[in-house]
């Protein structure tokens, strides 16, 4: 079964929505499953280099009570999923396009799930700038990524076409919110619902096979 993840690293509701996945995939071991990570860009327009990440909250949040709720939210989110979020390690708000190229670069060596995993605690639990080529090199390394692949992707920028066309595909495709998951191609979703509502989708297509041609 092919699960299709459209997410952005520095979206830290796709990093608990991940780790609902992982909880809920690990309930279904005789099932194969097959995940493929998709780019979204939540601030495209910010700069290679990043911008402050404190100036950033405050223009796209606003109300300083709001952010002090949402930060406390997911903090306490994270703990029950082992995520230890650190939002104040965060200094810089990084551009994630070259992220994604990784990202892309590691699926075709079926690692991305791997690397995805580290973007996300790299940036929010240790506070790194996932916009930084000698950071993504360092992630990359320690995920196994062929030398010549990390240098091909990071310095190169041999999937960066590859990736616009894949994040048109999802403007395309009316994808507006991330995390969004399309299990086996039929059933699409938002938000990072819980392992029991994962779990529910997933049941229902095992038992309900495809249409010829779909």
């Amino acid at each position: 079964m092919r699960i299709d993840i459209v997410s952005d690293i520095v979206c830290p509701w796709c990093y608990v929505g991940k780790r609902h996945l992982d909880q809920a995939l690990a309930q279904r071991p005789g099932l194969d499953f097959e995940i493929r990570w998709h780019p979204f860009e939540l601030n495209p327009q910010i700069p290679d280099r990043g911008i402050d990440r404190e100036t950033h909250w405050r223009e796209k949040f606003g109300d300083a009570s709001r952010l002090a709720d949402m930060v406390g939210r997911l903090v306490e989110t994270g703990l029950a999923l082992d995520i230890e979020f650190d939002f104040t390690a965060i200094s810089i708000q990084p551009n994630t396009r070259r992220a994604h190229e990784l990202m892309h670069a590691a699926g075709e060596s079926g690692q991305a799930d791997a690397v995805a995993e580290a973007l996300f605690e790299a940036y929010f639990v240790r506070g790194q700038n996932i916009g930084d080529v000698a950071t993504l090199a360092t992630i990359a390394n320690a995920c196994g990524l062929d030398d010549g692949m990390i240098r091909d992707t990071l310095h190169n920028r041999q999937f960066e076409l590859t990736v616009d066309e894949h994040l048109r595909q999802g403007r395309d495709a009316g994808v507006t919110s991330v995390p969004t998951f399309v299990i086996d191609g039929r059933h699409a979703f938002s938000g990072a619902q819980a392992p029991e509502f994962i779990l529910k989708v997933i049941d229902h297509l095992a038992r309900e096979p495809a249409a010829q041609g779909a």
